[in-house]
């Protein structure tokens, strides 16, 4: 399996300090790499890509996901909610523009957004030895997944911020304040970069240490996730006829081709400047034997690749296929599990390195509780649902034995938990990974779109078969029924609550569904520090752009209204 590793090779100023860099950038810099030499082979390109991952991999990235994802909607109790701190004014809705989590959320996604512009930008200056289509692919797959990467933290800026700068590839002093591009414009852009790398990468990679990296699966589930976002429900639109037809390649098998996945209309020589771009080897040089792609051409397919069933990379039932199955998905058995679309790779030092040069998940909220749930959050979240067993409370014992003292009253997932087979030997070295996408999603999205565009037996479904393999944890039978668009929408958005509590998604669920006022109220007005409750409809479902960069650049970036 993939270690991806950092590197210090890439230095660059970072956007919110672009005033103080410029003596820097006009200087010539002597006896260095220079873009025309770190780049040119594949493994100098293969470095600067695993530096694009690092940024999934860095605390600054994971303690500002599970803030904004987790910690400010209605599935938790923090334990810093008071109005002292920056924590608790962010999930108080009390916060100014200068809060620091919402500052760290913006710098860190545009960190990631640089180094894959690095790739991208000077993919073309690797050198090739031969014209193998091998070769061809081999670099293809690096692009591919750099596309990715850009497409996913643009995605969480966008979901975070609305529209936002697109920053340019190729940065310069005159480049760096770009104002802001709309909502539909960044949403056009992300499209585009997934829509590419979907045609670019394949369904699985052969060997076994390429697990971790980008795949087609994780592009078309990410493409389906950005178009489920732009769509509103229970209004008939392209986008949601658009997520059907993904849903029917991936779930139900039906073929698709690149002109379809790509939206490409174009002529022949355009597919062949396309196709060149994306570093697909020439047709003009290539033999009769070899495979020329064409508009025509299909995806691999994506059916089969994954499973519901809670098995590992290996296929075998997790724990011995027992209850705690469900819940083993999460741990290194379950890495790379055949419900894991995408996923995070950290790995533990194993000699007390901690922080960022560790790469060790910074994600445990077990031992560290930083949010939990009390009995009423519970009963509404799940009701008799039988994932209501897979948390923990104070004094009551883990699957392998652990006895958890959380304190009176608390419980939290085992979503969060390490088994005490993988605990690390240093405190803050854990190697667990975090799984970004599941195949459970997949499938809940196809319903949403099957419902929104009026097949509401294709909706109920997909939905039972998520519900029927729940089912399996205690030979339950309880199955969701029919009925209208609100109704069979209702249970799925309650699937979706359930499946995914605690995966650091359910704020921007409630914003996308736009629930998100109504929900986040509600929840504060049942709390005693009133939580939530400040939330204001029409401004809050988007947070401020940072006070600084808004300074920075003289008011070319434009704040949010309401802010």
């Amino acid at each position: 399996m993939v270690r991806l590793f950092s590197i210090t090779a890439l230095v660059t100023c970072h956007l919110s300090l672009f005033t103080s860099c410029s003596d820097f950038l006009d200087k010539e810099i002597e006896g260095n790499a220079t873009d025309e030499t770190f780049y040119d082979t594949r493994y100098k390109m293969q470095t600067a890509l695993n530096a694009t991952y690092d940024v999934l991999q860095s605390d600054q990235y994971n303690d500002q996901e599970w803030r904004f994802g987790e910690a400010i909607a209605d599935n938790i109790i923090g334990t810093d909610e008071g109005m002292s701190s920056q924590m608790g004014q962010l999930v108080n809705f009390r916060f100014n523009t200068s809060n620091t989590w919402i500052r760290s959320r913006w710098e860190i996604n545009y960190k990631g957004i640089h180094r894959a512009n690095q790739v991208i930008a000077n993919i073309h200056r690797v050198k090739i030895a031969d014209n193998a289509p091998a070769t061809y692919q081999g670099i293809r797959y690096l692009l591919a997944q750099a596309k990715f990467l850009r497409a996913y933290y643009y995605f969480n800026l966008v979901k975070t911020f609305g529209g936002v700068p697109i920053r340019p590839e190729t940065e310069t002093v005159e480049n760096f304040v770009i104002p802001r591009s709309t909502r539909e414009e960044c949403y056009a852009y992300i499209e585009k970069d997934l829509r590419e790398a979907a045609i670019m990468l394949p369904a699985a990679y052969p060997n076994s240490a390429d697990a971790g990296r980008v795949t087609l699966g994780a592009t078309v589930g990410l493409l389906m996730k950005v178009i489920m976002y732009q769509a509103v429900p229970g209004v008939p639109s392209e986008k949601w006829e658009q997520l059907r037809q993904l849903g029917e390649y991936f779930v139900d098998g039906e073929q698709m081709k690149f002109k379809d996945i790509l939206q490409f209309e174009g002529s022949e020589a355009d597919f062949e400047a396309l196709r060149q771009r994306l570093w697909f080897k020439p047709a003009d040089i290539s033999g009769e034997s070899e495979t020329v792609e064409t508009p025509e051409s299909n995806l691999p397919p994506l059916k089969g690749v994954y499973s519901l069933e809670y098995r590992d990379y290996y296929n075998q039932p997790l724990h011995g296929g027992d209850k705690w199955a469900y819940a083993y998905q999460w741990y290194a058995d379950g890495e790379f599990c055949k419900g894991s679309v995408f996923e995070v790779v950290f790995k533990e030092s194993a000699d007390g390195t901690n922080g960022d040069t560790n790469e060790g998940a910074g994600i445990d909220h077990f031992d560290n509780v930083a949010m939990y749930c009390t009995n009423d959050i519970i009963a509404q979240l799940f009701g008799s649902d039988v994932r209501r067993q897979f948390l923990i409370f104070h004094q009551t014992t883990t699957p392998d034995g652990e006895t958890w003292q959380g304190g009176e009253g608390r419980g939290v997932s085992l979503k969060w938990y390490t088994p005490r087979k993988d605990k690390p030997k240093y405190a803050g070295d854990n190697g667990r990974n975090r799984r970004i996408m599941r195949y459970p999603e997949i499938i809940l999205m196809y319903a949403e779109a099957l419902n929104e565009c009026g097949d509401r037996e294709g909706a109920l479904t997909q939905l039972n078969v998520c519900k029927a393999q729940v089912n399996t944890i205690n030979n339950g039978t309880t199955l969701y029924t029919a009925g209208s668009y609100g109704f069979i929408r209702d249970q799925i958005w309650q699937e979706r609550r359930m499946e995914f509590a605690f995966e650091w998604d359910r704020f921007f669920d409630l914003v996308r569904q736009h629930q998100a006022a109504r929900v986040i109220k509600a929840y504060g007005a049942g709390r005693a520090n009133r939580r939530g409750f400040f939330f204001r409809e029409g401004v809050n479902e988007v947070f401020p752009i940072p006070q600084n960069e808004i300074d920075l650049s003289n008011g070319v970036v434009e704040q949010n209204p309401g802010y």
